[in-house]
């Protein structure tokens, strides 16, 4: 039979047990909390990423813009080292533009943002228009978002994979670091559990009501060397692993926090950006679309005039055939700066496509528009460009119409304005026709 343990074994194990026990206690909160907290940061950057994406993708895909969408996921891909994969589909489930791999069957496509974990991390985000609040009257363009529980037509969907590798490897960083911490605390406990057997019930206490604080997340929680009595080296490592987890704590959440402001500028960026034409630097249509809609809402609450004015260049296409479409591009230009000179502070120039452009003007009667627009004609009509040698003229033809508050819509306002546009053309072209009442 073996000799049954003495007094100085027993008092050994009863120190150190309960050491032991509050250690290991700890290794798992810590690694349990931080495991999640890496896992909820990855989930949160992915989801940020996939909405970023779907905002810089909303105009490239509406305007079916492949070589852009391509562009726009390879940049992607070449941002996050962590991306393995990613892809833009249309409304209708085909694939426009795909960058690495997606090694995980994809879910059916819905209205909601889908985060999945598994092999790697895959999130299924929708892409919606942007829209800008009608009370918002001066609001810059690329501010707006649809109003709350509003359903909205998506335009498709943006498909994002992420390795789980960095994720794996700083779980494993964290949990090599709490076990050579967890080791140092058991073997301290372990050489001296003789001498501070007869005192161990009170210090323990003490540290195990700070381990429960920091459980509870309150992670400032430290323990009193002079309460913890011959454990106040396993206080101070306790204490240690508390700053450190704080730090981390404060560091990833710095991390999320300027992740999360340049993610917020790249899409204001992305928004104001589709909201400018790219070749002559005034609005672009949509933008004009949601200034006038705007302004139609001031218009009928206020009971203020609102003119709008179309221009069309004279003979596009033969400038185009006859001088190339790079003179045809500098026309275009020429013609922006000139309208945009020629108007007001407050009026709106948007190009509608091609060479037609029109001018939103608030608080202007059909009248006063008519001699703004003969204004913009004749400053037009004197442009010149040199091109190979030889001064280029060309000239525009104006539509005017004033809103009616009857209508309700720009739809009805655009179409007799454009039926203007459409008399001055039969008149000879190089004029202004101004739309009845």
């Amino acid at each position: 039979m073996k000799p049954i343990p003495g007094i100085r074994t027993r008092l050994w194990l009863a120190a150190a047990l309960p050491a032991m026990l509050t250690v290991l206690l700890l290794l798992l909160l810590f690694h349990g909390r931080q495991g999640s907290a890496l896992e909820d940061a990855l989930r949160d950057r992915a989801h940020a990423s996939a909405r970023q994406l779907g905002s810089a993708a909303e105009f490239l895909l509406f305007a079916d813009n492949r070589d852009g969408l391509a562009r726009l996921v390879e940049s992607a891909m070449a941002v996050d080292p962590n991306m393995r994969g990613v892809a833009i589909y249309a409304l209708d489930g085909r694939l426009q533009a795909a960058a690495g791999r997606l090694s995980t069957p994809l879910p059916a496509f819905d209205d909601q943002v889908q985060v999945r974990v598994g092999k790697a991390l895959t999130v299924v985000a929708p892409i919606y228009p942007s829209a800008l609040p009608a009370d918002e009257l001066y609001a810059p363009l690329g501010a707006g978002t649809a109003a709350a529980g509003e359903r909205r037509q998506g335009l498709g969907h943006v498909v994002l994979e992420f390795s789980l590798d960095a994720m794996a490897g700083q779980q494993r960083d964290l949990l090599l670091w709490a076990l050579i911490t967890a080791a140092g605390g058991l073997l301290l406990a372990g050489l001296f559990s003789t001498w501070i057997a007869s005192s161990v019930t009170r210090p323990i206490g003490h540290i195990s009501r700070v381990v429960e604080r920091m459980r509870e997340g309150e992670l400032e929680a430290r323990a009193d060397p002079a309460a913890s009595g011959v454990l106040r080296a396993l206080a101070a490592g306790i204490n240690t692993m508390a700053a450190r987890v704080a730090m981390t704590q404060e560091e990833l959440r710095q991390q999320i926090a300027a992740a999360t402001d340049e993610l917020r500028r790249q899409k204001e960026a992305a928004e104001q950006a589709a909201r400018i034409d790219p070749l002559t630097g005034v609005a672009s249509r949509r933008a004009f679309t949601e200034v006038a809609e705007v302004e139609i809402q001031r218009a009928l609450r206020y009971r203020s005039p609102l003119s709008l004015v179309i221009i069309d260049l004279d003979h596009f296409k033969a400038v185009n055939d006859t001088h190339g479409h790079v003179t045809g591009d500098a026309v275009l230009v020429s013609i922006a700066q000139t309208v945009a000179r020629e108007a007001r502070e407050v009026d709106l120039v948007a190009r509608l496509g091609g060479e037609e452009f029109v001018v939103l003007l608030p608080n202007c009667a059909a009248e006063q528009a008519a001699l703004a627009a003969e204004r913009m004609r004749l400053a037009i009509e004197q442009s010149k460009l040199h091109v190979e040698g030889r001064q280029l003229s060309y000239s525009a033809s104006f539509g005017v119409a004033q809103f009616d508050p009857s209508e309700l819509s720009i739809t009805r306002l655009l179409a007799r304005a454009d039926a203007a546009l459409y008399q001055a053309k039969t008149e000879g072209r190089n004029r202004v026709a101004v739309a009845q009442a």
